[in-house]
């Protein structure tokens, strides 16, 4: 679903509760690093948990230190287990991450060209005269509509009236960008900037195209295979729900005597290229480290994907990878990559330093999109957790 790549002193969306917390701390004496300062986390974790009902997980890695955290229950209900570092999660768009991965990999081997126009690989599924590159597409910059602006239009607002219709409604790709490209676009190929969701449906078909596999199969033996993600899986189009121990994702209502809704069942098939993948904290991290170890991507093929450009949101996007400046005190200028996601409930953060030595991936499980008395104050929160985690100095 729409994902938003929040800086650090933006506003995020959060409830008030009362949480508990569990954590665990190991070190990889083979990687080192500044260290960690537990407590510090601790208590920024805290600040976060304070400001949401639902539930937190997070994992921080610095070198060969490791720290992860859970605050809250997997359930609003006051019965319910707490929740674990280990449970497992709806990343959303982070998946973006992940199929952009696959994408470059299958351009390295010659089998694409991400100049090229993707009619040449997709005849007819864009219904443009002009036809974007796939290097737009995975930028944001082929100027194809949303489709889930166009589904849910009151979703932006609040009015979860349609989600409430139709998240369970099983669509083809195809059905998908159908909806979409229906409406105008909103400038032509790289004219300018707007996420798509869209976009990565078709990229999603052109990786089926490309291999000759299901997506599925693709990002099991491209990217979840090689990079050691044991706890992580695109569920099948047809399916919802979430496997193994998890938090109850909930999006708020504004209705006083309902005022959460239940998004467990949304169909993966609206979720699928552009924010599909379930995993852990801990996965993730272990997915961008990949990423910047050689594992996935040569040097010169990450480089390609964070070459940035200006969104006028401010932050920046390259291929399938945002960036973001923390403001960190040792270094206000240094840029952390990465990518959020809002999984129908299960919203996420992720982001890393380029060498892959500090890391940070936090997810929590209510989207509150109708803020609190202080909607500020959750985005500083979570600014504040993430420098800490990432920042050298922070305090």
């Amino acid at each position: 679903m729409r994902s938003r790549l929040i800086p650090a002193a933006v506003a995020a969306l959060g409830l008030v509760g009362a949480l508990t917390a569990v954590h665990v701390a190991s070190a990889d004496p083979a990687r080192p690093g500044r260290g960690l300062d537990t407590g510090l986390l601790e208590d920024r974790l805290e600040a976060l948990g304070d400001l949401t009902a639902g539930s937190v997980v997070v994992e921080v890695r610095d070198g060969r230190s490791t720290w992860s955290d859970a605050t809250g229950r997997r359930d609003l209900d006051d019965d319910a287990r707490p929740a674990r570092p280990g449970d497992r999660v709806r990343i959303g768009s982070v998946t973006k991450s992940m199929v952009a991965a696959v994408v470059l990999q299958l351009d390295g081997e010659g089998a694409l060209d991400l100049d090229d126009p993707i009619d040449e690989y997709l005849p007819g599924v864009l219904p443009y005269d002009t036809q974007p590159t796939v290097r737009q597409l995975l930028q944001h910059t082929a100027g194809v509509p949303d489709w889930v602006q166009v589904a849910y239009p009151g979703l932006a607002e609040g009015d979860l009236t349609g989600v409430e219709e139709d998240y369970r409604t099983v669509y083809e790709p195809e059905e998908l960008i159908a909806l979409a490209t229906a409406e105008d676009p909103p400038f032509g190929p790289g004219e300018g900037w707007s996420y798509s969701n869209t976009g990565y449906v078709v990229l999603g078909l052109l990786i089926e195209d490309r291999t000759g596999q299901s997506l599925r199969r693709a990002l099991d033996e491209r990217v979840f295979e090689p990079a050691g993600l044991d706890d992580t899986d695109l569920p099948r189009p047809g399916s919802s729900g979430v496997r193994g121990p998890h938090s109850v994702p909930y999006i708020t209502t504004g209705d006083p005597d309902a005022p959460y809704f239940d998004a467990t069942a949304t169909s993966y098939s609206q979720l699928g290229a552009s924010g599909g993948v379930v995993s852990t904290v801990a996965d993730v991290n272990d997915f961008y480290d990949a990423l910047t170890d050689g594992t996935l991507l040569t040097a010169e093929q990450l480089a390609e994907a964070a070459r940035f450009t200006d969104t006028g949101e401010g932050y920046r996007y390259g291929l399938g990878l945002g960036g973001v400046r923390l403001g960190c005190p040792g270094d206000p200028e240094e840029v952390f990559i990465g990518h959020v996601g809002d999984g129908m409930g299960h919203l996420t953060q992720s982001f890393h330093s380029f060498d892959g030595d500090r890391q940070i991936t936090v997810s929590w499980s209510l989207d509150d999109k109708h803020g609190h008395e202080d909607p500020a104050a959750f985005g500083e929160a979570l600014g504040a957790l993430l420098a800490a985690g990432l920042c050298e100095g922070a305090a």
